[in-house]
């Protein structure tokens, strides 16, 4: 079980994936693994996978938050390796079933499935919470470094996959300019 709770649906559970969904494509499913998920860093695999999972929340009855992090500028520090280490944190804190992706050189996206629109602010500050908790230590330099976070998320809905990323990349920036670092996608953010 990940941070987030007790998923709805068991290993080896019946699931309609959908008439379009690719072969192997897995929405909210818990599955066994050995260690933290994977990071991707495919976007060709990062778009086919929300592009399916947005298929899926339209057919009815499941939710979906894209959330996307980024590091705020550390001074003297590369910002990869902090997203390095985010993306470890995440990797070893999230549901099994939860999608990590690298998101350009400084950034990460984050696919929630089941979580509801009502859910997706305190997901979003234990997200926030994983990465500000504890100091991150920088190789080579033995530096202990406290690294902040905005985080911006967005309901996956009826949008195109691009626009869901970028509404998700505008709340980012909503709460990092707002000074509370997380923020949920709503229409005055247009």
């Amino acid at each position: 079980m990940g941070i987030f709770g007790t998923p709805r649906t068991q290993v080896g559970a019946n699931v309609n994936q959908g008439e379009n969904a690719p072969a192997g494509f897995e929405f909210g499913e818990r599955q066994d693994l050995n260690g933290p998920l994977p990071v991707g860093d495919n976007l060709v695999e990062m778009v086919q996978w929300l592009e399916s999972a947005r298929n899926k929340v339209a057919e009815g009855n499941v939710n979906c938050c894209v959330v996307v992090c980024a590091p705020n500028p550390i001074e003297g520090a590369a910002l990869e390796l902090a997203v390095g280490e985010i993306a470890d944190r995440f990797a070893s804190s999230l549901r099994s079933y939860d999608k990590i992706y690298r998101h350009g050189r400084d950034k990460l996206l984050v696919a929630l499935p089941h979580v509801k629109p009502e859910e997706a602010p305190n997901v979003m500050q234990r997200l926030h919470d994983i990465v500000e908790r504890m100091p991150f230590k920088m190789p080579g330099s033995g530096l202990d470094l406290s690294v902040t976070v905005s985080l911006g998320g967005a309901m996956m809905e009826g949008s195109e996959v691009q626009e869901l990323i970028n509404m998700a990349d505008r709340a980012m920036e909503a709460g990092r300019l707002s000074g509370n670092r997380t923020c949920i996608w709503s229409p005055d953010l247009a």
